[in-house]
């Protein structure tokens, strides 16, 4: 599956750069498609991904408590991003990349304080590298918000200092895998080999990509589609969800229930008027269901590294 989503990556950069370079409107199209069709549904199983997330400990789940929790750490953190929308954009990117490191390295030990080092560096390396090398990109979004014209001190600090910030990035990334990897020798060397060769691949795709399409490949075609085929496979052990049409019908009619709603904050709120609006309420989006969305998934892929180690 990995293989194939590279190829994909390649693929895009190799049309991009060397046979058509692919207009803001394609790019914006693609994306929107991408989270509709991928980033969506990955989000809309996590009813379910919680519901045996219960199970696998034999506890009675309460769609009531899910609710309440997953609605009360949505609302907690829009209200951060609203009060204080520069702690809130910059708990975001740290929150978004442990996410993004954990989903990539689910199959690694990181339930341990190294561990959980390397999912977090990872995951801003990955960051890093779609967004500071395209800040000419992500100012304007920025910018669109009242928010982004309070803090351009710290906008314009971010732009001055694009290269120190993915050279931080990319140096505690790499001090974090080799303690990591010195606390875990009993790791095959193959495994190590093929983790590397993968990571620099995803770099060299996202470093050569426009932002916006590397953040479609990175969120939409690479972390969805894993997502969603981990959580099939996790979903599988419900005997309610034994087989993959069971699971996809589910996330398909709650993939459903997410779209109509973000058509009707869309519509409402102008969303859908330009190009940056749709980039920058999708940020503001992901950013707000970040909070809920990723506790939901840490506890399944607790719960996965849990069976594989045992």
């Amino acid at each position: 599956m990995r293989i194939i989503l590279l190829f994909v990556g390649f693929a895009m950069l190799f049309v991009h750069h060397y046979i058509q370079p692919i207009s803001v409107e394609g790019q914006f199209l693609a994306f929107a498609t991408g989270i509709l069709f991928l980033g969506i549904p990955h989000g809309a199983a996590d009813l379910l991904v919680a519901n045996q997330n219960a199970n696998s400990e034999k506890k009675r789940f309460s769609m009531l408590f899910f609710f309440t929790n997953y609605l009360g750490r949505l609302v907690g953190f829009g209200a951060i991003l609203w009060f204080f929308p520069l702690i809130g954009n910059i708990l975001f990117i740290f929150l978004a990349a442990y996410h993004f490191g954990e989903t990539d390295l689910h199959r690694f030990r990181t339930d341990t304080l190294w561990g959980k080092i390397l999912v977090m560096n990872y995951g801003l390396v990955i960051l890093s590298i779609i967004l500071m090398p395209n800040f000419n990109e992500v100012r304007p979004i920025l910018l669109l918000f009242k928010a982004g014209f309070d803090n351009l001190a710290f906008i314009n600090w971010l732009d001055s200092h694009r290269i120190g910030l993915i050279f931080s990035a990319v140096v505690l990334f790499l001090l974090s895998v080799t303690i990591y990897f010195s606390k875990n020798k009993e790791l095959a060397f193959s495994e190590n080999r093929y983790f590397s060769i993968q990571f620099l691949l995803i770099l060299v795709i996202l470093y050569n990509l426009p932002m916006v399409l590397g953040f479609t490949f990175y969120f939409v075609i690479w972390h969805s589609t894993l997502s969603l085929k981990n959580i099939t496979s996790y979903l599988r052990k419900n005997s309610n969800f034994n087989t993959a049409n069971r699971v996809i019908r589910q996330i398909v009619f709650y993939s459903l229930l997410a779209i109509g709603g973000i058509l009707i904050f869309g519509f409402t709120g102008f969303m859908f008027i330009n190009n940056n609006a749709i980039m920058a309420y999708s940020f503001l989006g992901l950013a707000v269901l970040t909070a809920p969305h990723m506790q939901v998934m840490h506890d399944m892929y607790h719960k996965i590294r849990l069976n594989q180690n045992a």
